[in-house]
């Protein structure tokens, strides 16, 4: 495969050349931001790539395929084997299995597969745009059907050289090949030796396609378990499909991944929902078997085409499992610009240890246990688990309804915890039975077919089931007969379909057991476990969790740190004293500094600073890296630190300090920027023309920071900003009734007491209301003199305080001598700060000592003030130490974890 880096300009063609397919076409104007290109019912997507173009950054759907327990920083930290006698044993090769396996939610048929090369294997490379392309040799074929005359669906390698049941009807590995290479293929396994097939000779060599072949082989080989063959050949050698691991690994190198592949892969989890991972991370093929991986190879991911040995690992970095992620240990490459880092020695997920209802280590709600048991009367809209079982033959398994279907026949389990939910819902004659399908209700129906009488899962309702209580079966009458769905009686076990109450080939009862749960809506929720943010502490949004049925509707997410508010010197939130600032460090190798991640936006704050990574117009999910932190080309970068001057920022590589200084001298001007080479990488200088809060500017292309060190401008006395009142409340409002005034209250800064507004009063509305003749506001008769509102011309003080040397006084309220009602709240007045000190030099009102006096305090008494408790998903604080005799603060408190 020849390396190019004309991505952008090859693709542009590709959607270009695609355009007969659909009426119309939206071409980005960055030919980097293709859209993906569906077919008229908007299901398939064509394949956008072009044959021997190396691709060099993931699709949109392959970054976000890979989420939660299977991003690719989890799935490489499990071990893998150490060749091929222990690979399918390991812990990397059962979990990419998992996630192929969970992810195909659609397996296509041998016969289907042959309209379906339209989309997977469309011709975009010039030749012709409405065939289709033969994989061998990249000429046009198609795109009808012509029943094998000029081309054929070709499995990768022969059924007898290793497929042993649903892999041969897969369209990944089925490809569309002209009939003359297919001869040409023949029997032979692949390789290089004598004896072996080549798989490049069909195009002698315009196309490389063995690393396609390679990657086909571990798909198969991983997501069927299909490492033996069909059980009468060996996997390896010439009676098997690959002549060796090592040449299996040696045409992965050589033929690195091209956007033909990473399109088809694309074009095929449209179709079946699933992927073939080592297409997205060749990586992962290296570390299955326990080989090294050539240190400049290509891959679309980047993980794996770092210029470096790889031999100079620290001791690794933990991270701890937690009850539903799994840990691991972080190994970093300190050759300097390298930065090369992969996780190791994983750890499974510990799991919820329940006690008294609730998690011991996250305080996780304990589940309900699902009421598993026979239905005697179904109930409408109660989800059930269906099963069916043939007491003609010798097991007494169940058979449950799997969803999805095989053929003719619906697909089965007897893992009751992959059945999916079923529900019965009223219909005139009995009950339409119908489940969930991708959150779209979907109905199960028995359809005629021909002769035949097949299980269906459709959007519309065609089938009235009746309940008989007896046999706890649902029956429905198709063409007069009355029909239950059984399972195949040939003793597979596989499928289950429609089949005559009466018919001798079965002995079908169909049964249904309580899933556990209601058909719930989750309208009525709550919010739970919701935390404010602090000057010092993130926050959280809490999760939101339905009331009716109990389960977690939104986990939430993370608040950003408040700025701290400084009212004379002293923050409000901490009461922690206001400095001029000084250099500070936000450091992106802690992953606690990380106070907000998702695919749209990441916040990192550490002493100060914060670095705002948007999405914006990039094309790529905003990942989850640290180490350093990576931002993609066409997302947008706020830093934020008050007064900074200067920034100093750490990358692993020279590329990735110029990919940041083009992009921050893009968005300014009048700076001065630098780079170089330091033992950590290379140390980018920006000096801004004067000082500011913040600075934003979009990233051109892909970079990525370990650290940043902010400067900020520190000459002159640095004045405290005044608060600004924005968090406010109410006091004292009162409404008006029929006889007496009412008043709006005084509006309060909840953050430093001030008294914003000393608000109105409310006349008397002087409108009763009678009730049986009688105002229920004032008791007044609806026959007597209305009584005037009080003139409050007679007038007193009450509680007002003096202020101190210490102390806040106050005005005193205004009272009506007359009516009673308060007129005016009155006024804080703020404390003197004037003291007045005796003989021992001590204020006589506050009691603190003379600064002027050359007699130290002691500190003999001291308490303890401020203490937070900590939790265990919250941090507290030891409090501080103040001298109770001179108020003077004598030790600073620590955060406890």
């Amino acid at each position: 495969m020849k390396q190019t880096l004309k991505r952008g300009f090859a693709l542009l063609m590709a959607l270009v050349l695609c355009i007969c397919l659909l009426p119309a076409i939206q071409i980005a104007a960055d030919a980097a931001e293709f859209e993906y290109v569906y077919d008229s019912t908007g299901k398939y997507i064509y394949n956008w790539g072009t044959r021997e173009e190396t691709a060099t950054s993931l699709s949109p759907m392959a970054e976000a395929f890979y989420t939660d327990n299977y991003t690719y920083d989890v799935l490489s930290a499990y071990a893998g084997g150490t060749g091929t006698s222990d690979a399918p044993n390991s812990k990397l090769y059962k979990e990419l299995q998992t996630l192929m396996k969970s992810k195909h939610t659609y397996e296509t048929s041998y016969n289907a597969t042959r309209d379906l090369y339209q989309y997977t294997d469309c011709e975009n490379s010039g030749l012709d745009s409405k065939k289709i392309s033969s994989f061998y040799s990249g000429d046009p074929i198609g795109p009808a059907w012509d029943s094998g005359s000029t081309w054929n669906r070709e499995h990768t390698w022969p059924n007898s050289k290793g497929l042993a049941g649903n892999d041969e009807n897969d369209i990944m590995m089925l490809r569309p090949t002209a009939s003359s290479e297919n001869g040409s293929r023949g029997n032979k396994a692949y390789g290089k030796s004598s004896g072996y097939y080549n798989p490049n000779m069909e195009s002698g060599g315009a196309h490389d396609v063995r690393g396609d072949v390679a990657r086909i082989f571990l798909y198969v080989y991983v997501r069927w378990g299909n490492v033996n063959g069909n059980g009468q050949y060996s996997t390896w050698g010439s009676n098997g499909v690959m002549e060796s691991l090592e040449v299996l690994l040696e045409w992965m190198a050589a033929d690195p991944v091209d956007t033909w592949e990473l399109g088809r892969n694309d074009s095929v989890q449209a179709i079946t929902g699933t992927r073939n991972v080592f297409v997205d991370y060749p990586e992962l093929a290296f570390l299955l078997f326990g080989a090294e991986m050539p240190s400049d190879m290509m891959t679309p991911s980047g993980e794996g085409s770092q210029n470096c040995g790889h031999n100079n690992f620290g001791t690794g970095v933990v991270t701890a499992p937690t009850c539903t992620t799994s840990g691991y240990t972080t190994y970093t490459c300190k050759t300097s610009g390298c930065g090369y880092s992969y996780k190791a020695n994983a750890v499974a997920a510990t799991g919820h240890s329940y006690t008294n209802g609730s998690c011991t280590a996250c305080g996780e709600a304990e589940p309900a246990s699902p009421n598993y048991g026979m239905v005697e009367a179904p109930v409408v809209g109660t989800a059930y688990k269906f099963g069916m079982i043939q007491k003609n033959v010798s097991t007494t398994s169940v058979y449950y309804l799997k969803g999805g279907m095989s053929g003719y026949y619906m697909a089965s389990t007897t893992n009751k915890d992959e059945a999916i939910d079923v529900y019965l819902e009223n219909t005139t004659g009995g009950y339409y039975l119908y489940t969930y399908v991708s959150g779209a209700k979907t109905y199960i129906n028995m359809v005629v077919s021909g002769t035949h009488v097949n299980g269906a899962y459709e959007a519309t309702a065609s089938t009235v089931y009746t309940y008989d209580t007896t046999s706890k079966t649902l029956i429905a009458q198709v063409n007069g007969d009355p029909y239950w769905f059984g399972t195949r009686n040939d003793n597979t076990y596989t499928t289950v379909g429609p089949c005559k109450t009466s018919y001798n080939g079965f002995y079908c009862q169909f049964y249904g057991e309580l899933s556990g749960g209601a058909d719930c809506k989750h309208t009525n929720t709550r919010v739970e476990g919701a935390v404010e943010a602090t000057c010092v502490k993130p926050g959280h949004t809490g999760k939101t969790v339905c009331a009716d049925c109990g389960e977690t509707v939104s986990a939430g997410s993370a608040t950003s740190v408040k700025a701290h508010n400084y009212v004379g010197g002293v923050c409000t939130g901490c009461g922690k004293g206001e400095s001029a600032p000084e250099a500070a460090v936000l450091d992106f190798s802690n992953e606690g500094n990380r106070v907000s991640q998702d695919g749209n936006q990441q916040i990192w704050q550490a002493n100060g600073i914060t670095l705002t990574n948007n999405k914006d117009k990039s094309t790529v999910a905003i990942a989850n890296y640290y180490n350093p932190v990576r931002l993609y080309a066409n997302t947008s970068v706020t830093i934020a630190y008050e007064n900074m001057i200067k920034l100093v920022i750490t990358c692993p590589t020279s590329a990735y300090a110029e990919a940041l200084i083009n992009s921050v001298s893009a968005s300014y001007s009048g700076i001065e920027t630098s780079y170089e080479m330091g033992s950590s990488g290379a140390v980018v200088t920006i000096e801004l023309a004067e000082a500011t809060d913040s600075i934003t500017f979009s990233i051109s292309k892909q970079t990525r920071i370990n650290d940043m060190v902010v400067y900020a401008e520190t000459s002159g006395e640095v004045t405290p900003p005044a608060c600004q009142h924005t968090n406010t409340k109410v006091e004292g409002a009162v409404n008006a009734t029929c006889a007496q005034p009412g008043h709006t209250g005084k509006t309060v800064c909840v953050d430093c007491g001030e008294e914003i507004s000393a608000g109105t009063v409310i006349p008397a509305t002087g409108e009763h209301s009678y009730i049986d003749g009688v105002c229920s506001g004032c008791g007044q008769s609806s026959g007597e003199t209305p009584v005037p509102p009080c003139a409050h011309e007679n007038t007193k003080v009450e509680d007002a305080v003096e202020a101190t040397c210490s102390e806040a006084g106050h005005t005193g309220k205004t009272v009506c001598i007359d009516c009673g009602e308060v007129t005016s709240e009155g006024s804080v007045i703020p404390a003197t700060d004037e003291h007045s000190y005796g003989e021992d030099n001590k204020c006589t009102g506050c009691g603190k000592m003379d600064p002027s006096q050359d007699n130290q305090c002691s500190h003999t008494a001291l308490e303890t003030r401020d203490q937070v408790e900590a939790t265990c998903s919250q941090e507290g604080y030891t409090g501080d130490v103040y001298c109770t005799a001179c108020g003077e603060k004598v030790e600073e408190g620590s955060v406890i974890a």
